[in-house]
């Protein structure tokens, strides 16, 4: 058995025997092997020696670094949109949302038939037939997921059209694909029938009957509900727009959502006759929160779904009638009630006048139909008028 080669000349090259045979081999730390041809001396040897210690043998090694992005490409796109202070005011969820929904489109591949992702695609490669393939196929499976990935799609082609100029406003893919969901029916309004037989069942000066009142009386969402406590109740002396002063009872606070964001929307509802008969006999010495269980503590936010699914069941109400219907309810109360989609807007604290334009639209239906409803009555009660007098015959 020939014995393993080392030499002082030759650093980094060892023997092994091979079927009978030595044969020769270059190696350095942490690279992979190379096959040295004939022995030492040899001219072959000599020549494949010197490469391998250039590194001219050696196959390139390739490391995917994480975050890295060709030019002008959806990787590249990604990465600048992180940096922009439109992305930076997005509170930490919504980032974490758009973010994983940009990875799933980012490692999507461009043919299923060829390793390339869109990750590593020029951003002007995406057309319009392309994007639609894509979320149409999302939207096969989950039509609410196909409207986010667009959203999510149209920030990275935002970056390369306002942002970067990559491509031109025009070039957009996304200008003629739209993505349609149905509006949803989950937490619907309460009607007047449903809130009776609530009120019925659930006396005042109950949890059940302070959380309902709180709930629908100031249109609050439930974290708001439940964190609400009565050191923000206060009486301010406000003067009125005809000039007139009075003294109002109130809650002011900061509502939880977008609080990491900017620190929450200020909020300052007056107490309205019914939500104060509701609160009047509940015991303020103690402070803290407004709603409290029966055994003076209070209650979560998530625990407040639950118990209202229980609150409702005991009054004989169907599944689906929720604490967040309850916002539903006010909302639609104050279109109801005339007022302008402005106010409603603020009274319950939107952050656009997207969702507060649908209730005034309801509402709007509805008078619309009372409308035409009355115009149909009143025209057919003067054809019948018409026929009465027609029928009369004078007599001389």
């Amino acid at each position: 058995m020939a014995r393993p080669f080392k030499d002082a000349h030759y650093p980094g090259v060892s023997s092994r025997l091979k079927k009978g045979k030595v044969v020769f081999r270059y190696r350095a730390k942490g690279m992979p092997e190379i096959r040295l041809p004939g022995g030492p001396g040899d001219p072959e040897f000599e020549a494949a020696y010197e490469k391998a210690t250039q590194g001219q043998g050696q196959k390139a090694v390739i490391i995917d670094l994480p975050g890295r992005a060709l030019p002008k490409t959806f990787g590249h796109a990604a990465r600048r949109l992180e940096t922009t202070m439109e992305w930076l005011d997005f509170d930490e969820a919504t980032q974490h949302k758009n973010a994983r929904l940009i990875e799933r489109f980012l490692n999507l591949r461009v043919d299923k038939s060829y390793p390339l992702t869109w990750r590593d695609t020029p951003v002007q490669h995406l057309d319009a037939d392309r994007l639609r393939t894509i979320i149409e196929g999302i939207f096969a499976t989950n039509r609410t997921v196909a409207k986010h990935m667009m959203v999510a799609i149209r920030k990275l082609l935002w970056v390369a059209t306002d942002v970067e100029k990559w491509i031109k406003p025009q070039e957009d893919p996304s200008l003629s694909i739209r993505v349609r969901v149905p509006k949803s029916t989950k937490n619907p309004a309460w009607p007047i029938a449903i809130r009776e037989k609530y009120e019925e069942r659930h006396p005042i000066g109950s949890p059940a009957r302070t959380c309902y009142a709180l709930g629908f009386w100031l249109g609050n969402r439930r974290g708001d509900i439940a964190d609400l406590e009565w050191g923000d109740l206060v009486t301010e002396e406000i003067e009125l727009f005809d000039g007139s002063l009075e003294l109002i009872e109130a809650f002011d606070f900061r509502q939880k959502k977008n609080r990491n964001r900017h620190g929450g929307r200020e909020m300052f509802i007056p107490v309205v006759d019914k939500l104060a008969i509701s609160l009047e006999p509940l015991d303020r010495s103690k402070g803290g929160t407004v709603l409290k269980t029966a055994y003076g503590k209070s209650f979560s936010e998530k625990s407040l779904t639950g118990m209202m699914q229980h609150w409702t069941r005991q009054a004989g109400i169907a599944e689906g009638y929720t604490l967040h219907g309850l916002r539903r309810t006010f909302g639609t109360y104050l279109a109801e009630c005339n007022i302008q989609a402005r106010a409603i807007m603020e009274a319950m604290g939107h952050s656009s006048m997207t969702i507060t334009d649908e209730y005034v639209r309801e509402a709007n239906k509805k008078r619309m139909a009372v409308d035409i409803a009355r115009a149909i009555n009143e025209r057919e009660a003067k054809r019948d008028a018409m026929k009465r007098r027609a029928s009369l015959r004078v007599v001389r």
